[in-house]
């Protein structure tokens, strides 16, 4: 693809090329922020709780603490800050649309600069690189299946952000020519990437080291690039203190993950083995295309190291590897999206530039691409189709929170396994005492989260009943769970230095002594009870000490308030 560009004005043709892009491109956005704005229920799916830590980040930031250096995040702080900012301008948008689309304010202008610059050399790169950006962008989708039934991927909804980096990373890198634009973009991107997921952040290295050796980054852009986002952390940890927090938290729950490599690998492996395995197949192909057959097709006329590197089978086999890297350590939710662009490239090839193999490498392409489409397009119309059968949560006080529908044979669900949670909850207790759970597979069960937001809203309710009854409000609240969103929902700051995202056997420290005095200073803190299981019962012995003198009352059937003995909520409750 030979460069058209020559200055001045683009030629009229190119100025075609990107005009439909664009208007494609400002559709999307539009259609994000209608739906954003407006009250939508659907349907809930597995571990929905997961966006239900971005709501107990938006509550703690509206009460005025800061993700790093005021409470501890499972990621990165930038996903948080977003969340809290799109929060802002659609107060309305239903939790998953939300959490699915806040890094647009950031992705949108660094994909318009990407086609804007591919324009000049490809219409058809343009279409390639911008329309599974917006279908990957749109759906709130995993690849992997953790429920049967229909509903939508709260699950991991960080990795899909960080996927979403990684592809314009490697978009930027193989499209954009223009070292100015590329520094601008890489700074833009790579910052954004240490501040979502840092492990996304290392996984696209060495793609970033073979554009370096192929000169697609050349090194003044790389050293500018570098100096840029050196700088930008510099400026934000002499004003804010976020960097090295940030960096301290990383090591903590690095330190808390002692699992093996191998065995994430082999699990990252088995769970999208179909485009691994066509993926080193198509490498294979290529290799013996381009080196054995020397059939070597190529977009600029290079020689040397920079020209023996930069193959189509070495970009392809090494974004794989990039995205497998990932993958291991946010297995799920990851749609090997950074391989596409390379792939495009080898799309755009002439039909004959790998003679008689170029049958067998398209058709090898197919099930490299078609399974992540098709994956998440069956998921989405399933979703659309059986959407407004499903009865929706009645649960006025967690406000956007609970627009979300179920099965009506999981709606009866939840309740007849709540009344087994009331009524045989020594039971549950024996149960956690051998470190099981009630069903292998609670978490990902569409009752035990549609059942989780139905009893957050009565615990809401009795809540702003006892501060009506007793006219004492509480000053901060704390829930002993996975996810506290009752600081979003009741407008109550949470105990400082404390884990949001609470997993007792990854994400949670040691607590120190400042987090137990924390906790122990907050006026109300809930203690979940429906089921009460293992998971529950490892964060209460955390943060045991914190919790001892502290008055238990019955909250809900499926609550109880532990109150400071000194509460004077509770004098008015002994009073009455």
């Amino acid at each position: 693809m030979a460069d058209i560009y020559i200055g001045g004005h683009l030629p009229k043709n190119v100025q075609r090329h990107v005009v439909f892009p664009y208007l494609l491109l400002i559709g999307f956005l539009g259609v994000a922020a209608i739906v954003q704005s407006m009250p939508m229920v659907l349907p809930i799916g597995p571990m929905y709780w997961d966006v239900l830590v971005y709501y107990d980040a938006i509550g703690r930031i509206n009460a005025g603490q800061l993700p790093v250096t005021d409470f501890m995040v499972p990621v990165g702080p930038l996903e948080y800050w977003l969340a809290w900012f799109s929060d802002t301008l659609f107060p309305y948008s239903q939790p998953v649309l939300l959490t699915q689309l806040f890094w647009l304010p950031i992705t949108a202008p660094v994909m318009a600069a990407i086609i804007w610059d591919a324009s000049k050399r490809s219409k058809m790169a343009v279409w390639g690189l911008l329309i599974p950006w917006i279908f990957f962008t749109a759906l709130p989708f995993n690849l992997v299946t953790y429920n049967n039934f229909a509903g939508t991927d709260a699950y991991g909804i960080y990795n899909r952000h960080g996927s979403h980096l990684m592809y314009l990373v490697a978009a930027t890198v193989l499209y954009v020519r223009s070292q100015v634009l590329q520094t601008i973009l890489l700074s833009v991107l790579l910052l954004s990437l240490a501040f979502c997921k840092i492990t996304a952040f290392a996984a696209v290295g060495p793609l970033l080291v073979l554009a370096l050796m192929t000169r697609r980054v050349q090194v003044r852009t790389a050293f500018t690039t570098a100096l840029i986002c050196i700088g930008v952390t510099g400026f934000l940890e002499i004003f804010t203190g976020v960097v090295s927090a940030y960096i301290t938290s990383i090591l903590q729950l690095a330190s808390g993950n002692t699992d093996t490599l191998l065995p994430r690998f082999l699990t990252a492996i088995s769970l999208r083995f179909d485009i691994l395995a066509a993926g080193a197949v198509l490498c294979v192909l290529l290799f013996y295309a381009e080196v054995l057959a020397k059939r070597r097709p190529r977009d600029r006329d290079r020689k040397g190291i920079a020209g023996w590197f930069d193959r189509d089978w070495i970009w392809i086999g090494l974004s794989l590897a990039c995205g497998l890297l990932f993958e291991t350590q946010n297995t799920g939710s990851h749609p090997y999206l950074l391989v596409w662009p390379a792939v495009l490239r080898l799309l755009l090839r002439p039909t004959m530039a790998f003679g008689k193999l170029r049958f067998a490498i398209y058709v090898v392409i197919a099930f490299v691409i078609i399974p992540p489409v098709s994956n998440i397009a069956h998921k989405a119309a399933r979703a659309a189709a059986l959407a407004p059968r499903y009865e929706h949560l009645d649960a006025p006080r967690l406000g956007p929170l609970g627009r979300v529908s179920a099965k009506d044979v999981y709606v009866e669900q939840a309740q007849r396994m709540r009344g087994i949670y009331i009524q045989h909850r020594t039971t549950m207790a024996e149960i956690a005492k051998t470190e099981a759970l009630p069903s292998f597979r609670i978490f990902s069960e569409h009752d035990y989260q549609f059942l989780l937001l139905q009893e957050m809203d009565l615990a809401a309710d009795a809540i702003m009943k006892i501060e009506a009854r007793s006219g004492e409000i509480f000053n901060d609240v704390f829930d002993l769970d996975f996810a506290n969103p009752f600081t979003y929902i009741l407008k109550k700051p949470g105990p400082r230095l404390v884990t949001i995202g609470a997993d007792p056997s990854r994400s949670i420290p040691v607590p120190d002594a400042a987090t137990l005095a924390a906790i122990a200073a907050t006026d109300l803190i809930l203690a979940p009870k429906c089921p009460y299981h293992h998971a529950r019962a490892e964060l209460q012995a955390i943060y045991s000490s914190a919790l001892q003198g502290r008055h238990t009352i019955k909250l809900t059937d499926c609550y109880d308030a532990l109150l400071k003995p000194g509460s004077p909520v509770l004098k008015s409750i002994y009073r009455n």
